[in-house]
């Protein structure tokens, strides 16, 4: 018979293999995309919205004590105050200073930097959802480890602040549902809600709103003891840093942003609504049954902490059916509740073969997934971006030469030309996504046309499928499709183009043109 030490020795070792094969599920998962990421031995990134983080992180990594508070490489000349803080940008230029000794040059830890951070990231919020405890927590990992939209939000070659959003949610949510609120969790949850108030003062804000009003109705004076001070005192802390280093992140929008957000905001998958179908493949089939039976418990057993979880899915299933991007911390909030709902179930191995086989719709997800990444379309948008790297490459040089493209190339053209650009990816480059748009939809190169190259400084276009351009530019202005325009003209007939722009250099899917003024040879 083994001593108690031992067997508490033996014990202790499964349970951190145990663990480790869960964080290293969690790490895998998300590089399901490498070859969508690593291609030819650089690194692209998944969205438009990433090369403009990276933009920040490479700023903040050549100058670490400056943080990034104006964006001078969108919307040029103007620029644009963004509501992006310092946090992410500071983390990935950490992780990149990590990577240095093991690359070429500082540029390729950037880039090494900004593909892994997200993945981290995930990882160490699989840690938060373990360190919560509990018998089903491992059950709770699973379902973070395979959630098709948790891992886009935390996938490989996404530097995007919503995986540390997401983070911040489950340290912060991983220590609600629980009372009494001790000292340590006290410390934890306030700091990690501090941090996500000052990364986001969107989805992080509804999120504690929503604790709040929950956690008082379901365990009414339990929820109000002395440690919460401490909770609240960890919020300010962070808080009040957030604003002495980026200032206050909410300013008044431009009227001119506003008569066009809602048309560019069609074209942004996380901005459009979410179905219930899409919630299903998310979670699969029991995430609709959890409502029930979080109900069934709370009614039966008065279960304050299933009234908690129960009040937050609802609340989250209904802003994830208004805007999509909820989805990730619906998913969030279904893993930590997970644990209470299976609790319904008397005898566990019903409650995992239950578990395993609502998990249905999440397989097929990933099967949609997976084929879709191996798809010509797929394939071909690798290439694009191949070419676009081509051009951002030759467009690099010692003076500043202003670029006017599509709206969602010219993020990875400023991020890799370091030249500044038009248009951009974010709101608040609306007013030069517009010109952009006004530009390559009219006739030919008008008096107005030339008026948006002056008033923005061009120097240099660069042109792309003029039908796609035509679609794009046409659903932001809100206008029909032209049956001749100058994205077609540049694209199609590139040295037939009037004087003025001069074509330079073209590949197998840009063309590039150098602004000349009138006379000059």
């Amino acid at each position: 018979m083994q001593p108690p030490e031992a067997s508490f020795c033996n014990r202790s070792v499964y349970r951190l293999l145990w663990l480790a094969f869960w964080l290293t599920l969690i790490g895998l998962v998300r590089c399901w995309n490498s070859g969508d990421v690593f291609i030819q031995k650089q690194v692209f990134f998944v969205d438009p919205d990433c090369y403009s983080r990276m933009t920040r992180v490479q700023r903040v990594y050549e100058h670490p004590g400056q943080p990034v508070h104006t964006h001078e490489f969108e919307n040029w000349p103007e620029g644009t105050r963004p509501h992006t803080t310092a946090p992410f940008d500071y983390l990935t230029a950490g992780l990149a200073l990590a990577f240095r000794p093991f690359s070429p040059d500082a540029a390729v830890a950037l880039d090494r930097a900004g593909a892994w951070v997200s993945p981290l990231l995930a990882v160490l919020a699989g840690l938060a959802l373990w360190l919560r405890g509990g018998r089903w927590r491992y059950a709770a990992l699973g379902l973070f480890a395979v959630s098709p939209i948790l891992v886009h939000g935390t996938t490989l070659g996404r530097p995007d602040h919503q995986s540390l959003i997401m983070f911040c949610a489950v340290a912060a949510l991983a220590v609600e549902g629980k009372t009494p609120l001790t000292r340590a969790r006290a410390v934890i949850g306030g700091l990690a809600w501090g941090l996500g108030v000052w990364v986001s003062l969107y989805e992080p804000l509804i999120l504690l709103l929503l604790t709040c009003v929950l956690g008082a109705a379901a365990y009414r004076r339990a929820f109000f003891n002395r440690e919460r001070l401490v909770w609240v005192g960890g919020i300010a802390l962070v808080f009040l840093l957030g604003l002495a280093v980026d200032g206050w992140p909410i300013r008044r929008p431009d009227p001119a942003i506003l008569a066009y957000f809602e048309n560019w905001s069609h074209t942004v998958g996380e901005l459009g609504r979410a179905t219930p179908g899409s919630l299903v493949s998310w979670g699969g089939w029991l995430l609709f049954a959890a409502p029930l039976l979080l109900a069934w418990r709370l009614f039966r057993e008065r279960d304050a902490e299933a009234g908690f979880w129960l009040g937050m899915l609802l609340a989250l299933g209904v802003l994830t059916l208004w805007q999509a991007r909820w989805g990730y911390f619906l998913a969030v909030g279904f893993a930590l509740a997970l644990p209470t709902v299976l609790e319904t179930f008397q005898k566990r191995w019903l409650a995992w073969v239950i578990l395993v086989v609502s998990l249905w719709p999440v397989a097929r997800e990933w099967d949609r997934m997976l084929d879709t990444r191996q798809s010509s379309l797929s394939l071909e948008r690798r290439y694009e971006a191949v070419q676009l790297r081509d051009v951002a490459t030759r467009l690099r040089a010692e003076r500043r030469v202003a670029i006017l493209a599509p709206w969602w190339q010219s993020p990875a053209l400023a991020y890799w030309s370091g030249q500044p650009c038009v248009a951009g990816s974010s709101h608040e480059s609306l007013p030069g996504i517009v010109d952009s748009a006004r530009f390559f939809e009219s006739p030919g190169l008008t008096p107005a046309a030339l008026e948006i190259l002056d008033r923005r400084k061009v120097d240099c276009v660069v042109a792309y499928d003029g039908a796609r351009v035509d679609r794009v530019s046409s659903a932001i202005l809100g206008e029909p499709v032209p049956e001749e325009s100058l994205a077609r003209l540049l694209y199609e007939r590139p040295h037939s183009v009037p004087a003025g722009l001069e074509p330079v250099y073209d590949n197998n899917i840009f063309r590039v043109f150098i602004r000349r003024p009138s006379g000059t040879p």
